[in-house]
């Protein structure tokens, strides 16, 4: 355990880091560390063909550099193209994308904000289909697997843990939360119960995939980027976050057309496992499960480095994502919290 956000703002590590990107690209100015965070920095360089960009994650992340180049191989375009990785240390060299969707400045249109995502669900669905035939890769890569037969005993293993922290530690699960918990554990073991069920195969749930995420090549082809928290599970908790924008930023509930061309564009791409119908019964559960996915990568991170170089902000994010995927609905009680 280290304290990451020291280390990568010291001067030796800079100076390495430094002098492998020099060695992989032809620099020609300041490289610049455009943030520092406990779970990844990010360094920005020009060179004569452009900007490029470094990333090393934390260490329960530091999959990310061999999951990115691993489907850059498989579906060339889909993510950044990758000019280096060093795998032993988890440095993954990107070329630039551009600018993300969520910034283009025509999404202040809630019309084309719509489109951006119902066009992001339909491209990352079909990512997923073309991975899903490849566990043993994503495996090797060293991408965690979240099982969905063992949701309700990893959800009861967490709430114990953290609610047998000490008082005053940011993590620990209260009794008013410890009793939320209990009273929702019954809907994680059905909704779980529900996917394992399924003939549909596992694939990459991105994890945190929305506009900020994603970016269109010259080619006029969607790639995404951040992809450390990403985990071999059930495809369909993916489609979670893209639903949840569109109902907080833009006002789109369940039945509104939108709404639902967005559901359609995802599930679109699994029609031989059911009906449109059949398949929109499957999201509740997905989404609930999905909830542990976040639960889970917050607690890795945190894992990963002293309590007290974590932001206060962030220290109860494993347990607010465990109370919500207990919640009777999962979406109405982040609203709320």
């Amino acid at each position: 355990m280290r304290d990451l956000p020291a280390l990568w703002q010291s001067t030796d590590w800079q100076r390495e880091v430094e002098a492998w990107i020099g060695s992989q690209v032809c620099v020609t100015g300041p490289i610049e560390q455009v943030h520092v965070r406990f779970w990844a920095t990010v360094l920005k360089a020009p060179t004569a063909d452009g900007v490029v960009w470094f990333k090393e994650n934390a260490p329960s992340q530091s999959f990310e550099a061999a999951l990115v180049a691993e489907i850059d191989r498989l579906a060339p375009g889909s993510v950044a193209p990758v000019i280096a990785t060093d795998l032993d240390r988890g440095w993954l060299l990107t070329a630039d994308l551009g600018v993300p969707l969520g910034e283009d400045p025509a999404l202040t249109d809630d019309a084309v904000a719509i489109e951006a995502l119902v066009e992001l669900a339909d491209s990352y669905a079909a990512l997923q289909r073309r991975l899903e035939g490849h566990r043993r890769e994503m495996w090797e890569a060293g991408v965690p697997s979240f099982e969905d037969g063992n949701a309700f005993a990893y959800a009861v293993a967490l709430a114990d843990h953290l609610a047998a922290l000490p008082l005053g530690d940011g993590r620990r699960l209260d009794a008013a939360g410890r009793s939320e918990v209990a009273a929702g554990l019954s809907r994680i073991g059905e909704s779980a119960a529900r996917l394992e069920g399924l003939p549909i195969p596992e694939s990459l749930d991105h994890n945190d995939l929305h506009l900020w995420n994603a970016f269109r090549r010259p080619d006029g082809q969607l790639a995404v980027i951040d992809l450390g928290d990403a985990v071999w599970s059930h495809p369909f908790a993916t489609v979670r976050l893209l639903c949840w924008n569109a109902r907080r930023r833009l006002g789109l509930e369940p039945g509104h057309a939108a709404y639902e061309r967005l559901v359609d564009a995802y599930l679109g791409h699994w029609s031989e496992f059911g009906s449109p119908d059949e398949l929109r019964g499957h999201l509740p559960a997905a989404e609930r499960v999905g909830c542990l996915h976040r639960a889970e990568s917050w607690r890795r991170l945190m894992a990963d480095v002293p309590l007290e170089v974590i932001p206060a902000e962030y220290l109860d994010a494993p347990a607010y994502w465990l109370r919500a995927a207990c919640a009777a609905d999962p979406y109405a009680w982040t609203a709320e919290n």
